[in-house]
């Protein structure tokens, strides 16, 4: 059983707030990591909305099935009868011991006002990512992650990067390949790790969405599935994608709520500031899980990505997910971003603690030109000593300081 870095942080949470709400995609690991908190410390009941007579009587009756609970107690899947909720709060209105409830959900709870207002100041909210690369091979949260906000330049930041050697560039290939849900990143066969994705597609289409959404038209909210698969990195524009679909904006709009709202994508905003050039102001798409965004474009192998030109932006997109998986375990308010000009000028990501910010280029070659540095030296310009590091991730196995500020920094190293 592999060690989920959110382990952690949810224990932590369940000491202090009476309630912590467990949320991410479908087959993520979520029931796994919520029995895998029940223990001496926490000797809570696990409860599943999975199980079709509690799920008739919390929707019947779901203020008397929350009474009937004796706490602590995990409710699992709780998206699928989400009236328990106003009863979760009364309960914690009555007793607000820290550590009652502990709720997963597929479905992001928090986009429907009356469960934002249910829970407000009551509960504590987790992500939880597929698999890292680093947390799938069993390391720890590297600490030079945290230190890069502490290190004085690019030469102290060199200095607490962990050695090489773990992984090689092929293994981040493969790794994107699989994705990070837990089922196909730990399967070796490739044809099973893409039925799994199949089943996956199928269950995801047929029940989840629908019970949620009540979405009529599956094969057109498939074909945009993997519309935004392909386009996995790129920055969006309904128009185009309405308009190669043939489907109504209105109803891509409302698609792609849906594919935020049960973790299957997530939005990139642009970062911009009131100085200097014209930004972009529209967000990239990101698959959550570049196994599934591979699958849905028939990539099965690496050489498939190349001949098809994506496998830049499928690196891109795993750095996206590494970022994220971290952010959501900072003990830090971080927030993620690109930048781009209406001239083209571009980072791929920056993330922001306050008033500094510190900018990642990603690129798969193994070796960097000048160019890898022309987006990076704009920015430079434009936030002056607000740009506390820039950071190189490249395919290469060479770690070099640029400057006092830039650093180039393999991939597998940094990540690992």
């Amino acid at each position: 059983m592999i060690e989920r870095w959110a382990r952690a942080s949810l224990e932590v949470w369940l000491s202090r707030f009476p309630a912590v709400l467990l949320r991410g995609a479908r087959q993520v690991g979520k029931s796994t990591l919520a029995q895998q908190m029940v223990s001496k410390r926490w000797p809570a009941a696990y409860r599943t909305l999975d199980d079709r007579t509690f799920l008739d009587a919390a929707l019947n009756d779901p203020q008397g099935v929350v009474e009937g609970l004796s706490t602590p107690v995990v409710l699992d899947e709780v998206q699928r009868a989400p009236e328990v909720l106003l009863g979760i709060k009364r309960e914690i209105d009555r007793d607000r011991a820290s550590g009652r409830y502990l709720l997963t959900g597929s479905a992001n709870l928090l986009t429907m006002q009356s469960v934002r207002e249910t829970l407000a100041g009551r509960i504590a909210v987790h992500d939880l990512h597929p698999f890292a690369l680093a947390e799938k091979l069993g390391l720890p949260l590297a600490p030079h992650w945290q230190a890069l906000w502490k290190s004085r330049d690019a030469k102290s930041v060199a200095a607490r990067l962990p050695s090489m050697g773990r992984i090689d560039r092929r293994a981040i290939g493969e790794f994107i390949l699989s994705g990070g849900y837990p089922s196909p990143a730990l399967e070796p066969n490739p044809s099973v790790r893409r039925q799994w994705f199949d089943s996956y597609r199928q269950t995801y289409l047929e029940r989840d969405l629908r019970e949620i959404t009540h979405v009529a038209h599956l094969p057109e909210f498939n074909r945009l599935l993997t519309a935004i698969a392909l386009r996995t990195g790129q920055i969006l524009n309904i128009a185009d994608v309405a308009r190669d679909l043939g489907i109504p904006l209105t109803t891509v709009r409302r698609y792609l709520y849906w594919l935020e709202t049960t973790f299957q994508i997530f939005l990139l905003q642009p970062y911009f500031s009131n100085r200097g050039k014209r930004l972009v102001k529209t967000p990239k798409v990101y698959m959550e899980d570049t196994g599934l965004a591979c699958y849905l474009s028939a990539a099965t192998e690496w050489s498939d990505l190349e001949a098809q030109g994506r496998a830049g932006a499928l690196v891109e997109s795993w750095v996206a997910g590494e970022l994220r998986k971290r952010i959501a375990l900072s003990t830090e308010p971080l927030q993620l971003f690109y930048w781009r000009t209406h001239g083209g000028q571009e980072v791929d990501f920056l993330i922001e603690r306050g008033p500094e910010v510190i900018a990642i280029e990603v690129k798969w070659g193994q070796r960097i030109d000048g160019r890898a540095r022309a987006g990076l030296n704009a920015l430079s310009e434009l936030l002056k000593d607000k740009l506390k590091l820039s950071l190189i991730l490249y395919g290469g196995s060479e770690t070099i300081v640029l400057d006092a500020k830039t650093l180039l920094v393999p991939l597998r190293r940094f990540f690992c």
